[in-house]
């Protein structure tokens, strides 16, 4: 008599271990959601800070008024010939302006008005105060 070979899975083998696999991306897809929320934080808030040091180093020794221009959604960064590049927030971000509506330096690199402006993210609350006299801001997360 000839026996028969079984190759291969049976229905119940496979759907065992496709419901494991489901089980183990369902599990792993909040926290990769998550971790591309924090990686779009830190960079929007790295290239933030980035031109504000660029518009603090252009006014240095410069008669040009250069400034960064806040709206509730955007920021614009502006020279003196009124040449602007627009950085648009992530959706769902906000700016609330408090006490400053633009950001800008002098000759010496000092802030004109010291203020502070908050940025509402999807999952936290930031804080960019700018001292009187001083040379930059810092970020407060709340």
């Amino acid at each position: 008599m000839e026996t028969l070979k079984h190759n291969g899975f049976s229905l119940i083998e496979l759907l065992i271990t496709l419901s494991i696999w489901i089980l183990l991306l369902s599990l792993s897809v909040p926290v990769l959601i998550s971790l591309q929320e924090k990686k779009t934080e830190d960079n929007f808030l790295l290239t933030l800070q980035n031109d504000i040091i660029y518009i603090q180093n252009v006014s240095l020794g410069s008669k040009t008024y250069n400034r960064i221009i806040l709206d509730r959604y955007s920021y614009r960064i502006v020279d003196n010939k009124n040449a602007s590049i627009v950085r648009n927030l992530p959706d769902g971000w906000e700016i609330d302006r408090r006490t400053l509506e633009e950001i800008s330096f002098n000759r010496n690199g000092t802030i004109r008005k010291a203020g502070t402006i908050q940025i509402r993210t999807k999952q936290n609350k930031f804080n960019m105060i700018f001292p009187i006299g001083k040379g930059r801001g810092y970020l407060e997360k709340q």
